[in-house]
């Protein structure tokens, strides 16, 4: 077969490549172009036939290529549909190459080597700058990692000491950012006369003075000038206020370069697509470095605020980037630390969504979560952590408050009971296997596991163990009369509430002092002496206050100490649990004490106290 008629077959094929316009070129492929001509891009994988009319094939028949350059030789294949010897190789350098095909085993021994011409062209991502012809370095970014291919043949524009760079995008998803890095380098040590101020011509068109240049300011190559590319404004573009440093290219811009310069990110507006490739500069890497890509931690600026959904649930959003390794995501968050009950953790963020992946590349991923179970009406903090072998990145806090429930229901005799805050901080602890009512998602509300903020008017479980050592609330039960309520104010104590449904008693709510219901919480343990105390501190131990519960009150109600109740119809009076009994103060009207110890009853009036001293 001629070459010509190679030749036409090829162009037949259908191999026509495509050329973007601005600032985003595309890839142009490598393709064999007769049996001795091949043609190349630097950094760009070959693959194709080097040999169309081979001197010899046939069974047991191995080809070696030397592709002339001065790497290894490779193997080739032959390729019977179309009598020819392919191969594949990425040339590191441009120009014109010459190579060989030699050939062993079965009857090719002695046949001659076939040759044939690489013609080379530079890396074309970069336009001329200066001294360059084109990028002195081509980053290509694929599903399969990251490449970083210096041509030889260019050195750094301006003469010393700034590198033109070219970025292909050959993976799947779009590039937002790249990181890159050189220990030990000023890769990020921008000093000024960048890609629109090279000193010389030629210097790339769409340059324009920046923000920083003096009106009147024109662009013509010259070096100092504070010309730059017009700063990008759509998806992805710089935060306001970004400085150009000329070195940017038509559709970039940097940020988080690290105090010492070798380290920085440069982001992409618009995203660089899967195909497209862009060109940038930075100062020039150390002779012998190679620029690092990626392998750094993930990013995470941020995202959408918090969408709460209901009273007790709320949704979450937002952006990571992986920087080129595999990643993982979740949120973390936490009711206000204000209303975080006894023994509860005292991190900011103690709850977290289940962890995602989120993938390997340097594109933009949207995480999202939804969680119920929150507390209503309560005020929140969440953020997002990402986490790759480079290390872990936490998102900005961001605050939501959850919704309102409506006014609950009226009590039920026996069953329910209704409360609402009034001051300072009051916790809520339903009985095993009941839910707090009253909320959106009662499923989701802590099923006496744990004491709950009370930050709204809300229909508790008769049983409940309320928490008000540090605020005040107001109580509303059955009477046992239909349409009919009574109520009091408490404040102080811990305390279980109950009542009675049925009999002379019907209607009456019993508050029951609780010790010990957490860690911390008042208990009778603490009255005991130290072996070995004085007599001073066991005499303050015998008359120390152990918790105080004060009451106002309409209606039928009984408070219970470990060694006493008091038992009213309306008045205000307050209950101590004591290391050495239990003490009731009349502030209002009457109360009726039954000491438990002494088994008698006591009727105090306003102003009196009745302590039921320990046996």
């Amino acid at each position: 077969m001629s070459v010509t008629s190679r030749c036409f077959r090829r162009s037949a094929a259908g191999l026509v490549g495509a050329v973007l316009a601005l600032a985003v070129i595309a890839v142009p492929a490598a393709v064999a172009q007769s049996n001795t001509t091949i043609t190349a891009t630097v950094g760009t994988p070959f693959s194709g036939a080097v040999d169309t009319d081979p001197g010899c094939t046939g069974t047991g028949v191995t080809y070696t290529i030397n592709w002339g350059d001065g790497t290894p030789t490779t193997g080739g294949t032959f390729d019977s549909t179309n009598d020819a010897i392919d191969g594949t190789h990425t040339y590191t350098t441009g120009g014109a190459f010459n190579g060989t095909v030699s050939f062993s085993g079965g009857s090719c021994s002695s046949t001659p080597q076939d040759t044939f011409t690489a013609n080379v062209a530079k890396f074309t991502q970069c336009p001329p700058v200066d001294e360059n012809g084109g990028c002195q370095f081509l980053i290509t970014v694929s599903n399969s990692g990251e490449t970083v291919v210096p041509d030889s043949t260019e050195g750094p524009y301006e003469g010393s000491d700034d590198a033109l760079i070219g970025l292909v995008n050959s993976s799947s998803s779009p590039i937002y950012e790249l990181p890159l890095s050189v220990p030990g380098s000023d890769l990020f040590g921008f000093d000024g006369d960048g890609i629109c101020d090279p000193g010389t011509a030629p210097f790339p068109s769409g340059c324009v003075p920046s923000s920083q240049s003096p009106a009147g300011q024109v662009c013509d190559g010259e070096g100092d000038e504070g010309c730059a590319f017009p700063t990008p404004t759509g998806v992805n573009a710089p935060p306001p206020g970004y400085v150009e440093t000329g070195y940017e290219g038509p559709t970039s811009w940097f940020s988080n370069i690290s105090p010492d310069t070798s380290s920085g990110v440069v982001n992409f507006s618009p995203p660089l697509q899967p195909g497209q490739s862009t060109y940038f500069s930075l100062e020039e890497p150390p002779t012998g470095t190679t620029i690092g890509v990626g392998g750094t931690a993930p990013s995470a600026p941020g995202g959408q605020p918090p969408t709460v959904t209901s009273s007790t649930g709320a949704s979450f959003s937002g952006t990571v980037y992986p920087n080129g390794s595999a990643t993982t995501a979740y949120f973390q968050y936490g009711i206000v630390l204000s209303d975080r009950g006894p023994g509860e953790p005292t991190t900011t963020y103690y709850q977290t969504t289940p962890v995602q992946a989120v993938g390997s590349d340097f594109s933009a991923h949207i995480v999202t979560a939804s969680v119920t179970g929150l507390v209503p009406n309560a005020v929140y903090n969440v953020e997002l952590v990402a986490t790759n072998p480079a290390g872990t990145t936490y998102g900005p806090n961001q605050s939501f408050t959850t919704l309102t429930d409506p006014a609950p229901p009226p009590p039920v005799l026996g069953k329910s009971v209704d409360v609402t805050p009034i001051s300072g901080v009051v916790f809520i602890k339903p009985p095993p296997g009941k839910t707090l009512g009253g909320a959106a998602d009662k499923a989701a509300l802590s099923k006496g596991q744990g004491f709950v903020p009370l930050t709204e008017a809300r229909q508790i479980p008769s049983g409940s163990e309320v928490d008000a050592l540090h605020g005040s609330l107001r109580v509303v039960t059955a009477t046992g009369k239909v349409g009919k309520t009574q109520n009091a104010t408490l404040a102080g104590g811990i305390f279980k509430m109950s009542q009675v449904r049925s009999g002379l008693s019907k209607g009456l709510t019993n508050l029951n002092l609780v010790e010990s219901a957490f860690q911390g919480a008042p208990t009778y343990n603490t009255c005991k002496a130290k072996h070995g105390a004085t007599d001073a501190t066991v005499a303050a131990l015998s008359t120390k206050t152990l918790q105080l519960l004060k009451v106002s009150a309409k209606g039928k109600f009984r408070t219970t100490g470990r060694y006493s109740s008091a038992t009213v119809r309306g008045t205000a009076w307050t209950i101590a649990d004591k290391c050495d009994g239990t003490l009731t103060h009349v502030i209002r009207d009457t109360v009726l004490v039954d000491d438990f110890v002494r088994h008698k009853t006591i009727l105090l009036h306003a102003g009196q106290s009745y302590l039921a001293k320990k046996p």
